[in-house]
């Protein structure tokens, strides 16, 4: 009961500012078909028209580029006229018509084209009165269609680049608030990985938004110079909180702490402007910082050469002037393309051929066939006249996931519940067609502009909605009123009853085998940052990355399952992989090793070995082999690095301070490489250990 109180609370939570520009936009869109068959006196129709209208907003995606957009309202529109067809078709046969809704449920949940609004199509229009012909039903759906499409895509000349625009400024800012984060004091564990996994899911956002505009070469040449720049950003920003964090380690009281602080507020500000605004306003600023910390970092560096400072903080001050030399030129950079990449010419969406189709698998089509056959079969043996509230809520409430299903139960039953009573209410007081066209626009008005930004209100306005669109010539009562609620409610119970009985418990066996790929494609990363091939490397991030997402995916579906629980452990282990990639990331971001970089090399074969043997472990249920000492290689390094200081700065003294020799080299190296080391060492052990079989 506290997880789905917990649950409600999120889902009625506001993510953003609701859409009020859009849902003003649907509810017209479904209300006039209304008023004009009122003012006509073809209330059927026009109930029809706007029946269609609903159903392809349904399918509406505010977010996509106009092109992208136009399609899918074109398509939805399309499946929900012969949807609708399909629906009056069958009408003459009620058990052949339970059959046929039961396949059409089951194969939209194998093929997406078949969405949602085309099974309410013809779901909804079994149940609608008699009276109309096969064509000049799905003649009006069409219409109703065809115009809220119109509707939405009126203003395409002035907002095609908005969904661009949008995704470009989410990812600059999403990505400036990381790189604040990066050089400032530490933060939690928990607030650190919602910044990142926030810059990650917007630059990929964004990287979706531009592939879906389909523009000219150069154009696609400049959006794809923008991501890439983009991705430079994130990640020097992840090798500069690795520095830091180490640098603060060595010289916690440093005077550079506070103008880091200043540089990095100031690269982020110059990002910000540069993503929201189209220029370089802000940028010869952020370039000022970055010369003032390089000349407090020159000053480290004479310090350290007179033995007043320890000469690894100066080479970690070194490096992270680097990460910040290149990130202002990235930004800058940034600065220089927004306006040329986001410009896109003028060009009419373009409809491309038909990519091939795209089936998911699994129990969960067969599951929900079946339950919304047995809803359709108890419907015809109770003769129910508000039967398609029971077989609607089956439809759309058995979930693939079982927790899933039982939190869009209980919102339905919410929902439905709150609209049912409310429009009985208006009625009560002030019956006809009129007023409860105002309550259908209001609901449409609510529902629509809440809908990118809170499941909860969405579905507590829209859940009734299109049955009310589907009521609209019949009268409603208090006893309507309840006959819906306990419907819905009994509905619910079907799908959850389904949902427990046909669940497939198969997540924890899948578990072991992607366990093994996480371990192999991370240990596959850290043998590729022997040989320093940056293009091999940021290959096998994302590889080790995409492995880590569908653990994480097993065991959120594993989660999911009646009484099931993901370990615990395996959650941790998702996390030690990430910081294993972050410090592979930080890593690639050092000056390469060399002939006096010490134990590096051998240190990540140790590495690699562990992961592998793991993995070996896991897969075949062997004991694992003897660790070997990786404490002692790590002590070995910080040896090494003293080693490398002293020598140099015997160089120094010698006269060769601004010389490049191979001690300078190494140093360069070890000292800079020794924190991602450390770190990237400790967090695979970690992953190690926490994946190993239990004994």
């Amino acid at each position: 009961m506290r997880r789905i109180a917990g649950a409600l609370r999120g889902d009625f939570a506001l993510a953003a500012r609701p859409a009020w520009g859009y849902g003003l936009l649907c509810a017209l869109a479904i209300c006039l078909p209304l008023v004009a068959g009122v003012l006509s006196g073809h209330v059927r129709e026009g109930a029809a028209a706007a029946l269609g209208g609903y159903l392809t907003v349904f399918g509406d995606a505010p977010g996509l580029p106009y092109g992208a957009r136009a399609r899918k309202l074109l398509l939805t529109a399309l499946m929900a006229t012969l949807g609708v067809g399909l629906g009056q078709l069958i009408q003459p046969w009620p058990w052949l018509a339970a059959v046929v809704i039961g396949l059409v449920a089951a194969a939209g949940a194998v093929w997406p084209v078949i969405n949602t609004p085309a099974v309410l199509a013809v779901t909804l229009t079994y149940f609608a009165p008699m009276g109309m012909s096969l064509p000049a039903r799905m003649a009006i759906t069409a219409a109703g269609g065809l115009l809220i499409t119109a509707l939405v895509l009126v203003l395409w000349p002035v907002r095609r680049l908005q969904p661009l625009r949008t995704a470009f400024e989410e990812a600059g800012t999403a990505l400036a608030d990381l790189l604040v984060a990066a050089g400032r004091a530490p933060l939690s564990d928990e607030s650190w990985e919602s910044l990142r996994r926030e810059a990650v899911t917007t630059h990929d956002d964004a990287s979706r938004a531009f592939s879906l505009y389909r523009v000219a070469q150069e154009d696609d040449r400049a959006l794809e110079r923008l991501l890439t720049t983009l991705d430079r950003i994130f990640r020097e920003t992840i090798a500069l909180r690795v520095l830091r964090v180490a640098a603060v380690q060595e010289d916690p009281e440093g005077e550079w702490v506070g103008v880091l602080d200043e540089t990095t507020e100031a690269l982020a500000h110059a990002l910000r402007g540069a993503v929201t605004r189209g220029g370089p306003a802000t940028v010869p600023e952020a370039m000022d910082a970055v010369g003032r910390f390089a000349d407090l970092n020159e000053e480290v560096r004479r310090a350290a050469h007179a033995r007043r400072t320890p000469l690894p903080v100066a080479v970690l001050l070194g490096q992270i002037r680097r990460c910040l030399d290149r990130i202002g030129t990235a930004v800058r950079s940034i600065s220089q393309q927004a306006e040329e990449a986001v410009e896109v010419g003028p060009r009419l969406p373009r409809f491309t051929r038909p990519r091939r189709p795209v089936f998911s698998t699994g129990h969960h089509p067969v599951r929900l066939g079946l339950a919304v056959t047995l809803a359709m079969a108890l419907m015809l043996l109770t003769h129910e006249h508000y039967a398609k509230w029971f077989v609607v809520t089956v439809l759309v409430s058995l979930r693939p996931a079982y927790r899933d299903t039982v939190d869009r139960v209980t919102l339905r039953g919410i929902g439905t519940a709150v609209g049912a009573a409310g429009a009985a209410v208006v009625l009560a007081i002030a019956p006809g067609h009129t007023y409860l066209i105002v309550f259908i626009g209001l609901c449409a008005l609510l529902g629509f502009a809440f809908r990118g930004v809170s499941y909860g209100y969405w579905t507590m306005f829209a859940t009734p909605l299109s049955l009310m669109l589907s009521d609209f010539t019949l009268p409603l009562d208090w006893g309507a009123a309840a006959a819906r609620v306990t419907l819905t409610a009994a509905g619910g119970a079907l799908a959850l009853v389904f949902a427990r009985l046909l669940w497939p418990r198969g997540h924890r066996a899948s578990l072991t085998g992607r366990i093994v790929d996480t371990l192999e494609r991370h240990a596959a990363l850290v043998r590729a940052l022997v040989d320093r091939d940056s293009k091999k490397v940021l290959e096998r991030v994302s590889k080790a990355s995409e492995a880590a997402h569908l653990l994480a995916d097993s065991l959120d579906r594993l989660d999911k399952e009646p009484g099931g629980s993901a370990p615990q452990r395996l959650r941790d282990a998702v996390t030690a992989a990430r910081r294993v990639r972050d410090n592979a990331l930080a890593l690639l971001a050092v000056p390469a090793p060399v002939e006096e970089s010490g134990p590096t090399v051998a240190l990540l074969d140790m590495v690699a070995d562990r992961l592998e043997d793991v993995a070996e472990a896991v897969r075949t249920g062997r004991p694992l082999k003897r660790a070997d000492d990786f404490d002692h290689v790590l002590d070995e390094l910080g040896a090494h690095v003293e080693r490398l200081a002293e020598r140099r700065l015997d160089e120094v003294a010698e006269g060769a301070a601004d010389r490049m020799t191979g001690v300078r080299r190494g140093i360069m190296h070890a000292a800079a490489a020794r924190p991602a080391l450390n770190a990237l060492g400790t967090e695979a052990l970690k992953l190690a250990s926490l994946t190993a079989p239990r004994t």
